[in-house]
């Protein structure tokens, strides 16, 4: 079995909770001065430099607390979320004052069902998916235009923002990307494609509680919201030509054509329809290598320049578009990388989405083998810690534990089982396809 073959690693990753575990009541925890009182029991990312819950982190986190007896933290911290959205009508990035006027990638409805479906509590559930209602409300649709989420003419599409009007340093902090080529230090002037699949997602994960409660027009209702947002995502961010889904710069009127791991959001999400998923998965060459994927394509970042012969005048700006960035090749970062696999297997390519986890745990262990911990991110061209960027890469790793468990749970269940028991049955006619996973 594979959990045998990485039981060093997982003897770390189930001995590392206690370390990124808080208790509220705790008199003996130290918080930073800025750190927003939560009231339950919560995870932080590591235990150094991030001793904040971080939205985002949090959901893939999950992976690794799913079917152990740490499940009970999922509800504590779905509960932390809403108790801040409640508070500061939004769920911050990190729970700290500095981040009160920006989110992150949603996804709270996903969090929400991961305790659904180990509880089936309806009651639950439906008053927890209203808050992720009046989140998707307040917040992603903008309705007041407090977060500048909303770009007049492209509705219902969103994109990264926040409080500071134009900002686009903080419109990255907020897509969670901070920082990458990605978005050519324009955030801000971006449809971005992973942004809206997770939209998406929220609205079918509204029909789908709408369904179980019983409340057809509702669900009918959502429904449609998500159909809508299909045509809008199809329109502004798939590309024909070149067979993948890129961002859209809203402010110049075209598509980029930068390749990242975002593309493979809409299968995650289930936006994608069956030709769209087989033509994507058609360019994992883009982003593969033997220890995973990494999270930007080589091809797209910029080729190398003499930056002497560029006028003093532009030099700082041109330096600042083609300096290392961390959210770009030839990093590794577990989440982008997860998402990328779950759509794959979604979509019925099984194949690719084995080679690519039994690659990336061997990169993974390997690097944890050499420092005897888990890293934030790794070097995916040497299978080796990354570089340090803006900060000093982090070790422990909350979300790298839990995407590397969450692997080895997956391949010893197709290796006990077979390459079809991640699937629900009875299957349908084509994709995407229900894992009986919990993914």
């Amino acid at each position: 079995m594979i959990s045998e073959k990485y039981k060093d690693c997982l003897t770390y990753i189930d001995g590392y909770w206690k370390n990124i575990i808080r208790d509220p009541k705790d008199p003996n925890i130290k918080t930073k001065k800025d750190f927003l009182p939560i009231p339950y029991p919560y995870i932080i990312p590591n235990d150094k430099k991030f001793s904040y819950i971080f939205y985002w982190d949090t959901f893939f986190m999950f992976r690794g607390l799913l079917g152990t007896d740490k499940e009970y933290l999922m509800k504590n911290m779905v509960e932390n979320f809403i108790y801040l959205f409640k508070k500061y009508g939004v769920i911050p990035n990190f729970n700290g004052h500095a981040s009160t006027g920006r989110s992150q990638p949603p996804f709270l409805t996903s969090m929400i069902f991961d305790v659904y479906n180990s509880s089936k509590n309806k009651t639950w559930l439906a008053k927890k998916i209203e808050f992720a209602q009046l989140e998707y409300n307040h917040v992603w649709e903008d309705e007041e235009n407090v977060y500048n989420h909303r770009v007049e003419g492209f509705e219902p599409l969103a994109k990264y923002g926040d409080r500071d009007v134009g900002y686009a340093y903080a419109s990255e902090l907020e897509s969670g990307w901070d920082f990458t080529s990605r978005f050519y230090n324009r955030c801000n002037e971006f449809l971005p494609v992973d942004l809206n699949s997770l939209l998406f997602r929220y609205e079918k994960d509204f029909a789908r509680t709408e369904k179980i409660l019983k409340n057809e027009k509702q669900s009918i209702f959502w429904e449609k919201r998500a159909k809508i947002r299909k045509k809008a995502i199809d329109t502004y961010f798939w590309d024909d030509e070149e067979g993948f889904f890129f961002d859209y710069d809203f402010v110049n009127g075209r598509r980029s054509r930068f390749y990242s791991l975002a593309g493979f959001a809409p299968l995650w999400a289930e936006v994608a329809d069956a030709e769209q998923a087989e033509r994507c998965v058609k360019k994992l060459s883009e982003f593969e290598t033997k220890y995973g994927l990494v999270v930007t394509a080589a091809s797209s970042l910029a080729p190398n320049i003499m930056i002497n012969e560029i006028p003093d005048t532009y030099r700082s700006v041109v330096n600042a578009i083609l300096q290392p960035k961390q959210w770009d090749y030839p990093n590794i970062w577990p989440p982008t990388e997860y998402l990328a696999v779950i759509g794959l297997l979604k979509y019925g390519y099984v194949l690719e989405a084995k080679r690519v986890m039994q690659r990336s745990l061997r990169g993974q262990a390997k690097v944890f083998r050499k420092y005897k911990t888990f890293f934030e991110k790794i070097d995916g061209s040497r299978g080796d810690i990354a570089a340090n960027y803006h900060y000093i890469n982090q070790s422990g790793f909350g979300w790298t534990n839990a995407v590397f468990y969450r692997y080895v749970q997956i391949l010893d269940k197709m290796e006990k089982d077979g390459e079809d028991s991640i699937y629900g049955f009875p299957m349908p006619d084509k994709p995407p396809f229900t894992l009986s996973i919990l993914h």
